[in-house]
């Protein structure tokens, strides 16, 4: 059976722009303060990846998603919506780990 259709991966991360908690120099008893000004706690975004399985020629197609704070069901749904419109009424497959989010009833539904 030869299907045409899109082999997508699909992942999704947070990203934050505060600063990590390091070790620094100071004098013995004077704990050192480390300020910034960045009021933006922390965004997520997915990116997905996506292979012609019929026709390498056709060359990969990426897609991308930015929301602020981190993805739930109903913001990994709105990302799998986005991907359909992306690729129209061409078939897909999607590869994506084991999150349990990504197994709920309402991605399944």
């Amino acid at each position: 059976m030869n299907t045409r259709a899109w082999i997508v991966f699909l992942d999704e991360s947070g990203v934050s722009l505060l600063p990590q908690i390091r070790r620094t120099y100071a004098p013995r008893g004077r704990t050192p303060l480390l300020r910034h000004r960045l009021n933006w706690k922390r965004a997520s975004m997915a990116g997905a990846l996506g292979y012609p399985s019929t026709d390498p020629d056709r060359g990969a197609r990426l897609c991308s998603h930015l929301k602020p704070g981190s993805y739930h069901t109903a913001g990994l749904i709105e990302v799998l919506k986005q991907m359909k419109v992306f690729h129209r009424s061409e078939n897909v497959v999607l590869v994506w780990d084991g999150l349990s989010a990504h197994w709920s009833r309402a991605i399944r539904a």
